[in-house]
């Protein structure tokens, strides 16, 4: 999940700009492209690199790629020679990828054996398509629109509209969709209102950011509370139980058991892991649930938790009696987490066995510890700082600087890190430029948007491909 320096995802505030820009020039007859501001700059393009064995890397193919290629536009066939465009969001999925355009419309490409890709049949699909509107049937002929935000779990998808409302399609074994059943759905379905039951009546609203990974999704509400549901064996759900949920739950507050009175508040961003979920408090303090057997949850222990626990501070061992603070943006992969603190220094925690944790080691931890500096060999010296954001993949991490650069640690086997190579990276590395082959000279820049799924990468930048 990938969220801006202010705590709000990225993407959504990207989306939120993009239509703002959209609505002010309405007015004016047969203006449909972006403002005249715009002019002179470089076209945004969609990038992508690591596996591609179900097409998620959108290049026509399904080659696995350790240096970023360029999207194809929807409809074209390997070698692409057009490519996407007018992208304002992105979301990695585990194999499957999903963007959103400046005109609220969704694509999605990849892994769709489930239905993630929202186009009403179960066909992978190597280069964009679009997502279909809800009722649809394949083949389609209306298409989802109004969308502001987009999320990606596992095998299903999510989206937030603009009224507030969430869709979901793709898998459904563990009630992730949220519509009451747990059908798998090829086109999206309306996610049900809290203590709902199929076939619902009334639905979510008034929801402000979504996210979703493994089996289970999340929403933060405009009231500032979060809801839950999918899959909970480990609690993910936050809820007090292990119970899957096929319609939204409350998340409860620290401390609570089920069933719970007091509930989550007072939150600002939420992230989901795998089988754990994170959520940042409006003061810079950060929350974990669900699973812990790898420290994932920050809180000096290996024992999962049915509802919230604080993030201890670097350096605590349980009981911890410091905690994390000063927090605007976290992240979670599949078993460890990362979290952004003011000046922009990076720390993670959890699961290390690829060196995701980025601090030169293969140990997990179970609380905060810095991301390392690139070069540096542990026991770094220095950390990496001049941070933008964070964002997490499966087993590896991404970070973009202040300066539109991006630097990739963790698994690397696919060649998700970008740098070339399918080497296992315990310290950051930067992401090559495209066309670059290992060593490379030449690096990614210009970057607007990063994004991390099971095993690739995704970037909107500035276009960069090799010209001729």
């Amino acid at each position: 999940m990938l969220l801006a320096r202010d705590g709000r995802p990225l993407r959504r505030r990207v989306v939120a700009v993009a239509v703002a820009a959209l609505m002010a020039t309405a007015a004016s007859p047969g203006v449909r492209q972006a403002p005249a501001a715009d002019a002179g700059k470089p076209e945004v393009t969609t990038l992508a690199w690591g596996d591609n064995g179900s097409g998620q890397l959108g290049d026509g193919t399904t080659i696995n790629r350790s240096t970023p290629v360029s999207v194809c536009a929807p409809g074209r066939t390997a070698p692409c020679t057009r490519f996407l465009t007018d992208v304002v969001g992105i979301a990695a999925g585990t194999t499957n990828s999903l963007a959103l355009r400046k005109d609220g419309t969704v694509l999605a490409w990849g892994d769709n054996g489930s239905g993630q890709l929202g186009d009403g049949t179960t066909v992978n699909r190597r280069t964009p398509v679009r997502v279909c509107a809800p009722g649809q049937i394949a083949p389609c002929t209306r298409f989802l629109t109004d969308v502001v935000d987009i999320a990606a779990g596992t095998s299903h998808s999510l989206a937030l509209r603009k009224d507030g409302t969430v869709l979901a399609w793709g898998n459904n074994g563990g009630g992730q969709l949220g519509d009451g059943t747990s059908a798998n759905r090829t086109t999206p379905v309306r996610v049900c209102a809290p203590g709902q039951t199929a076939p619902c009546t009334r639905f979510l609203t008034h929801v402000h950011t979504i996210t979703a990974h493994g089996g289970h999704s999340l929403a933060l509400r405009k009231d500032h509370t979060v809801v839950a549901w999918g899959t909970n064996g480990f609690g993910q759900l936050g809820d007090g139980t292990t119970v899957n949920r096929r319609t939204p739950v409350r998340v409860c507050a620290p401390g609570q058991t089920a069933p719970c009175t007091r509930f989550l508040t007072h939150v600002h961003t939420i992230a989901a892991g795998r089988t754990h979920s994170l959520a940042l408090g409006k003061d810079g303090t950060a929350f974990a649930w669900g699973e812990n057997g790898f420290g994932e949850l920050g809180d000096g222990t290996n024992t999962n938790r049915r509802a919230p626990v604080r993030v201890c501070a670097p350096g605590q061992t349980a009981p911890c009696t410091q905690f994390l603070t000063h927090v605007h943006t976290i992240g979670a992969g599949r078993t460890h987490s990362l979290a952004l603190r003011d000046g922009g220094a990076a720390l993670a925690w959890g699961n290390n066995g690829a060196g995701q944790l980025g601090d030169g080691t293969t140990v997990n931890r179970r609380t905060p510890v810095p991301v390392c500096a690139p070069g540096q060999t542990a026991p770094c010296t220095q950390s990496l700082t001049h941070v933008r954001t964070i964002t997490a993949g499966g087993r590896h991490s991404l970070a973009l600087g202040k300066d539109g650069t991006a630097f990739a640690w963790g698994e690397n086997g696919f060649g998700e890190l970008g740098d070339g190579t399918t080497t296992n990276r315990s310290t950051p590395v930067r992401v090559c430029a495209p066309g670059q082959t290992a060593p490379c000279t030449r690096f990614l820049t210009d970057v607007h948007t990063i994004d991390g799924g099971g095993q690739h990468s995704l970037a909107l930048v500035d276009d960069q491909r090799p010209r001729d």
